[in-house]
């Protein structure tokens, strides 16, 4: 086998791992530092999208295909819709942002992609690949996670099926994205749907659950299909493109940093909201730090810490408060949204709140079933032994 040598090595070219080098580009660090980033995927096709909301310009604004300044919320006996401003929800498909940060790392020098799977990494600095070994200083991970599931914590999943579909037909309101509408049969746990149209002919339509099982893929297809019948009686449409996903929701720990030589970035080193699933800018925060961290040669144990802790408890309590089902799941959204300024909700979920907003956050909620969940988290957290 072959075996060469860099100063970093990015283990994963998906959003965690393409946003690191973005931001070391950005950074200059590839200017004097030799950084390979390997993944078995060339990344051609369009295999999931990101939405995230976001004051001004970011990053990847060039790779943003629609932004909406208004959302709505649809539940039982509610409906609203909400001005982001002073944020906008963006939405980026997956093809458009690897071919944007591949084209920039061609520009750059300094920078090797290498398209193999990646079977082993070592505490010793080495990645192991099917054709190669490849040792640097220092490993950012998102290919390969370690930890395994522990039913000490809240386990949920968030799975998604979504249709881009086309329509002969003006039928969307281009200006207003659809975040969560619970009129859907709940079958007693957390699902909605979303709608983001793109154009007034074009729209993503994605079924969305939190539940701790997947369905089978008829049913998903079942739900997508019987919604748009409800929503755009007698529509012609025809589907273009389909996506599914899965995202982890959980409050157990995922170091970034451990001490050695890699560090873990994107869900396997926690930058997934535990009780939402909301990944893409907390994966920018992330990357944001490792610069920091590199330029100014401090130690990487501050990525294990990038939020206030308090956070991490509302997340518990929050997931919590989803499984033990006092209250329908579509009732804590409402709530949220209903009884709160229309921009707070979001600055909170983002978690960019002061401690005096989030008190505001908090009393919206149905005090009795949080309350009562806060204290049962509490005695449990108790009981639960550290990772080992």
């Amino acid at each position: 086998m072959k075996e060469e040598t860099y100063q970093i090595i990015i283990a994963g070219a998906g959003a965690a791992g393409l946003s690191l080098v973005m931001h070391l580009i950005e950074a200059g660090i590839n200017n004097d530092k030799q950084i390979l980033v390997i993944d078995k995927s060339s990344k051609k096709e369009n295999d999931r999208t990101w939405c995230f909301w976001e004051t001004g310009k970011g990053l990847f604004e060039e790779c943003v295909i629609q932004q909406w300044d208004h959302v709505s919320v649809f539940a039982p006996q509610f409906s609203k819709k909400l001005p982001l401003l002073p944020y906008r929800y963006k939405m980026i498909r997956g093809i458009d942002f690897y071919s944007y940060c591949f084209n920039k790392i061609k520009a750059t020098k300094n920078i090797t992609i290498i398209n193999e799977a990646i079977q082993e990494i070592t505490d010793e600095g080495k990645v192991i690949t099917t054709d190669s070994i490849y040792s640097a200083d220092l490993i950012f991970n998102s290919a390969i996670s370690q930890t395994q599931k522990s039913s000490n914590y809240h386990q949920l999943l968030q799975h998604f099926k979504g249709w881009y579909i086309e329509t002969k037909n003006d039928t969307f309101d281009s200006t207003t994205a659809t975040l969560m509408d619970f009129t859907i049969d709940q079958h007693n746990e957390c699902r909605f749907m979303y709608e983001l149209p793109l154009t007034k002919k074009k729209a993503l339509i994605e079924f969305t659950l939190f539940s701790e099982k997947l369905l089978k893929d008829e049913e998903y297809e079942r739900e997508i299909k019987v919604y748009i019948e409800r929503k755009h009686p007698n529509l012609t449409y025809s589907i273009t493109e389909k996506e599914f996903g899965i995202i982890p929701m959980t409050d157990q720990p995922f170091p970034s940093y451990n001490g050695s030589k890699i560090i873990n970035i994107g869900t396997i080193g926690g930058a997934t909201k535990a009780s939402t699933g909301y990944t893409f800018q907390f994966i920018q925060k992330q990357c944001a730090a490792i610069v920091d961290c590199i330029l100014n040669n401090r130690s990487f144990e501050k990525i294990n810490h990038l939020k206030p802790s308090r956070f991490h408890f509302y997340d518990r309590v929050f997931l919590r408060v989803l499984r033990e089902k006092k209250e329908p799941s579509y009732k804590v959204f409402t709530d949220l949204f209903k009884n709160l300024p229309d921009a707070l909700p979001f600055k909170f979920l983002a978690e960019e709140t002061t401690i005096i907003e989030e008190i505001k956050v908090l009393s919206a909620f149905n005090k009795s079933i949080f309350a009562g969940a806060a204290i049962r988290q509490e005695i449990s957290k108790k009981a639960i032994k550290p990772a080992q």
